[in-house]
């Protein structure tokens, strides 16, 4: 995200990003940590900047052979992609669940990426454009074994795991930063899928709802993956491997 704002002491208008803990926009010729073709993209904007204070631009590249709309989320670092996908799919065929929900699943990043691993797979997402292209990419890739719904995962968890036989189940959960809403965990301490995959760049309240879920008795953590997805940064994706709990 870059903005822009005009500079009284140049009599120009700065393009770049806000200095740290104020509202002041650096002006940036190129970023040394971004890709190429985003540099084009930003050396387009400082050519014809728009004369108003304030102005936002999202620059991005899109992924090759995936629909997805301009304001829509995706991983931002598609290098690290293929290891984010290698992560929770070795995951998910260790549990050897026949059937996939993928909550906030966007534009069917993940339910896609593994629906060859699955009987069937569930998406379900509150953004009606990454709905409408979660389905458009799933008709592309020829993917007819799952389906997408358009609505909060709050309101639909609990249908969803009562669909399905809990035990040859698993939950992809990958929440904004804010984490999972308390309701969505309760559901899931009673239903008790075999799986829970917790996908979180947010390591305060991927705990808050990790906490929640194994202090329940029910669950325990299986393992956790950390993937450096923001190099450069103090920021991590972690792939959290969540388990039923072995009876002792």
């Amino acid at each position: 995200m870059v903005r822009t704002q005009y500079n009284r002491d140049t009599k120009a208008m700065n393009v770049g990003y806000l200095r740290h803990q104020s509202r002041l926009v650096v002006d940036v010729d190129s970023c040394p940590i971004a890709e190429p073709a985003l540099n084009e993209k930003l050396q387009q904007v400082r050519v014809d900047p728009p004369r108003k204070n304030g102005i936002k631009f999202t620059l991005r590249v899109f992924p090759d052979g995936w629909q997805l709309p301009p304001d829509s989320f995706f991983q931002v670092n598609y290098h690290q992609l293929p290891n984010m996908v290698a992560a929770v799919e070795q995951q998910l065929r260790s549990a050897k669940v026949k059937h996939l929900i993928d909550a906030y699943c966007g534009v069917g990043f993940f339910s896609l990426s593994l629906a060859h691993t699955v009987d069937r797979f569930t998406g379900v997402e509150v953004d009606k454009r990454a709905i409408e292209s979660a389905r458009l990419n799933a008709e592309h890739m020829g993917h007819q074994n799952g389906h997408f719904i358009e609505g909060t995962t709050e309101d639909h968890i609990q249908a969803l795991v009562d669909q399905h036989d809990a035990a040859n189940t698993a939950i992809i959960l990958d929440p904004p930063r804010k984490g999972c809403h308390q309701s969505i965990l309760e559901v899931l301490i009673q239903a008790k899928p075999r799986q829970i995959i917790y996908v979180s760049c947010q390591p305060a309240t991927l705990s808050r709802d990790i906490k929640t879920l194994c202090d329940s008795g029910v669950f325990e953590v299986h393992k956790v993956i950390p993937l450096d997805m923001f190099p450069q940064t103090q920021h991590v994706e972690c792939v959290t491997d969540i388990r039923l709990r072995q009876k002792e």
